[in-house]
């Protein structure tokens, strides 16, 4: 997991950034601490929540890197190390996106007149199972 801790400097709600997140050290596991995340509004939509989902309590943790060794109760501000959130919606987005457009292609390439559908409704459908065969990959 690309994320860290940081020193917690509790910025202004203006001049946070959306990848920032505080929340308190609630258990250390050898270099990495259990953090428990407040629940914000922005958790609906956001394309990641599965990495931090709330358990059974209802509580929303996430295992971090604890490279400046902070304590149980500590207050810290988690940040994304990496382009981690790009490469989930890309995930989530993209690679559908682009198994759409490949069978719409394929397809586009086959002589269709045989079959006693519109053309356009045929790549279509195709296009959308290419979607969701994608969606699964």
């Amino acid at each position: 997991m690309d994320i860290l801790l940081k020193k917690n400097r509790v910025p202004e709600m203006s001049a946070r950034s959306s990848e920032d997140e505080i929340g308190i050290v609630t258990a250390l596991k050898d270099n990495e601490a259990i953090v428990e995340l407040s629940l914000q509004e922005s958790c609906e939509s956001c394309g990641a929540r599965f990495i931090c989902v709330p358990d059974q309590s209802g509580k929303r943790q996430l295992r971090a890197a604890n490279p400046l060794q902070a304590n149980v109760g500590s207050q810290v501000t988690i940040t994304e190390k990496s382009n981690f959130l790009l490469k989930v919606s890309f995930l989530q987005y993209g690679i559908p996106f682009i198994g759409f457009l490949i069978v719409i292609f394929l397809l586009n390439t086959l002589n269709l007149t045989s079959i006693p559908f519109t053309k356009e409704l045929i790549l279509f459908s195709g296009g959308i199972l290419g979607l969701i065969i994608a969606a699964f990959i």
